[in-house]
């Protein structure tokens, strides 16, 4: 039996890169999936085809995490559509352009904060009633290596993901005992757009830098997100797991 076997997901930043890797994944694992983004309506759409035609559910929705009615409208949906909510990945999140810290755009600073923490914050904020209601819940946030190992030229993404797996953290605590357990996931460099954009030179210099000599496919960076919201692991609490190659270990 498939380990996600009727249970419903909600996937926020699930269009294109890691977030369409793990709404696939979640559905071929069993799950039923709301497949939400901002924008991004065709490729939406093709990751609900892709779903439906592996034999499960899927719906399409619009979600900005950076509006309140968005997340919650999101959440709302999940419930109306399958009656419950059962796990819930908040990945919703963007890059910073590479800079030293005292040349930060500060409008920047606000955007990614707005997009990559708050965002989080938002899925948690609506995505917990129901399931505290239920008394069962997954909540997955996807925060990023830069987490623990910040990196110079990337002072606010860094310290936005340091504050998603803080967060994390905090609210796991929270509410273990009530059933809902929340663990975020640190991907480190993988086959994602942001990668490719990056420059020829820089991009060489990871690879060659990682003990493993190659970036990841999303695929298996989407693997740490299905152990995460199934049984398997129901004494993880709080934790912080990260797929990187090597790039940090401990």
């Amino acid at each position: 039996m498939p380990r996600l076997d009727e249970r419903n997901a909600l996937v926020i930043g699930s269009a294109i890169g890691i977030g369409r890797a793990v709404a696939l994944a979640l559905g071929r694992e069993g799950a039923r999936v709301v497949v939400a983004d901002r924008g991004h309506e065709a490729e939406r759409g093709e990751v609900v085809r892709q779903i439906v035609a592996g034999g499960s559910d899927a719906l399409s929705v619009h979600c900005d995490v950076t509006t309140d009615s968005d997340v919650a409208g999101a959440v709302g949906t999940t419930v109306a559509r399958y009656g419950r909510i059962d796990i819930l990945v908040n990945n919703a999140g963007i890059g910073q352009p590479s800079g030293d810290f005292v040349d930060i755009d500060w409008s920047n600073w606000q955007r990614l904060i707005d997009i990559n923490l708050r965002g989080v914050a938002l899925g948690m904020r609506f995505g917990l009633p129901p399931m505290l209601a239920q008394g069962y819940g997954r909540i997955i946030n996807t925060a990023s290596q830069l987490a623990h190992k910040p990196a110079a030229g990337a002072a606010i993404y860094s310290a936005a993901k340091a504050g998603v797996v803080a967060l994390t953290s905090a609210v796991a605590q929270e509410v273990a005992a009530r059933g809902v357990l929340v663990n975020s996931v640190c991907p480190g460099p993988t086959d994602t757009a942001t990668w490719r954009e990056s420059p020829d030179d820089w991009r060489k210099w990871k690879e060659a830098q990682l003990p493993i000599q190659r970036i990841a496919h999303p695929d298996e960076i989407a693997s740490a997100y299905v152990y995460l919201a199934s049984d398997e692991a129901s004494f993880m609490v709080g934790q912080s797991i990260s797929p990187n190659g090597g790039d940090v270990t401990w």
